[in-house]
């Protein structure tokens, strides 16, 4: 329904002679997982302390539930908020943390059943009575995600919660965020600049930059169709090259083509001409990294004389067809762009991407 959940429109914002958002609006949909993600920079983390109330827009109006919150306090949205610092207090053990909020709201027998609930449902109920510093870097995070849903918010707002954490520990906390989400099914919103985590956890991603919004769909939209080069290339690996390098070159030759390397395959036909004429593009071996289940090779494109050109093409192969081919340096191989799999972005926007 179109007044469900969060409704952002014409945000403007500036700070001094800088505009840091630009007519945003943006629907989140209650209920689910959105993402705002973008590079350092993008006003991501500004559009989400105006929706928490902590900034004040300069145009626009922020809509929960169809009601204007726009100029409404922050102790007033019911709002849970999570920052990357975790802001635990040092002197309270887990217990007392995760109950802050409660106090003077609940009786105390109330709020000890809500904190023994928190603390089963983050699974730290063995650590319950150690302070912040005696926990884990994960462990601190679940007692701070616990502590803002302990309020049962409307909305639960989380700004970087996991980049300060090690590979394993986030990746293991991306898990257990997302099966909370989804059991309680608060609405929230995350900010990240990690594409990997926005893919992984959001049911809605909302890609910015340079305080706007340039794509906004699930993320299997936003990598298999970005409609910009830049969504293009900040979210996942991706090649481009003018439109005039292959024979397919979609309704503008003039413009530029993208492709995913995971996307591009392999031809076992050995001759030059024949396989350009095909439509296909070759290479000569620069670089192969073993990336487990598959291989990143690197290569430079030659024309259909088989001399070199300065343009790159980097192709992901399954280890299992790896293993038919020879990966020595300078090494010629063929390869094949499905014309199913080809973004194809007008002259307009070439400009902007170096290729």
């Amino acid at each position: 329904m179109k007044n469900e959940g969060l409704a952002i429109s014409g945000i403007r914002k500036t700070f001094g002679s800088f505009q840091a958002l630009h007519d945003v609006s943006v629907h989140i949909p209650k209920g689910k997982f959105t993402c705002l993600l973008g590079p350092s920079g993008c006003g991501k983390t500004t559009l989400l302390r105006i929706i928490a109330g902590l900034e004040q827009t300069d145009t626009g109006t922020v809509m929960l539930e169809g009601k204007d919150i726009t100029m409404q306090p922050t102790a007033k949205r019911n709002f849970g908020i999570v920052f990357q610092s975790y802001a635990l207090f040092p002197n309270l053990n887990v217990c007392e943390n995760i109950g802050y909020g409660l106090k003077g709201k609940q009786p105390k027998r109330q709020i000890e059943e809500r904190v023994k609930e928190m603390l089963e449902l983050i699974g730290l109920t063995a650590v319950r009575d150690r302070y912040p510093a005696q926990l884990s870097g994960g462990q601190q995070q679940r007692v701070a995600l616990a502590r803002a849903i302990a309020l049962s918010p409307d909305v639960l707002l989380l700004d970087e919660p996991l980049s300060a954490l090690d590979a394993k520990v986030r990746e293991k906390l991306r898990e257990q965020l997302c099966e909370l989400q989804e059991r309680l099914g608060i609405t929230t919103v995350m900010v990240t600049h990690d594409q990997e985590e926005a893919l992984t956890m959001a049911d809605q991603i909302v890609v910015m930059d340079h305080g706007r919004v340039v794509q906004i769909g699930t993320p299997q939209e936003v990598y298999d169709k970005p409609n910009t080069p830049f969504v293009a290339d900040f979210i996942g690996a991706i090649n481009f090259f003018p439109a005039g390098t292959t024979r397919w070159s979609g309704s503008d030759p003039n413009g530029l083509l993208a492709i995913r390397p995971e996307h591009i395959q392999i031809d076992e036909q050995q001759n030059l001409a024949s396989h350009h004429m095909d439509g296909g593009i070759s290479g000569f071996v620069q670089h192969v990294e073993f990336r487990g289940a598959f291989y990143r090779v690197s290569l430079q494109m030659a024309n259909e004389s088989g001399k070199l050109t300065d343009i790159h093409v980097t192709v992901d192969i399954s280890a299992q067809t790896a293993n038919r081919f020879e990966w020595s340096r300078n090494k010629l191989l063929h390869l094949h762009l499905p014309q199913e799999r080809m973004l194809h972005y007008p002259a307009a926007g070439a400009a902007i991407v170096e290729v």
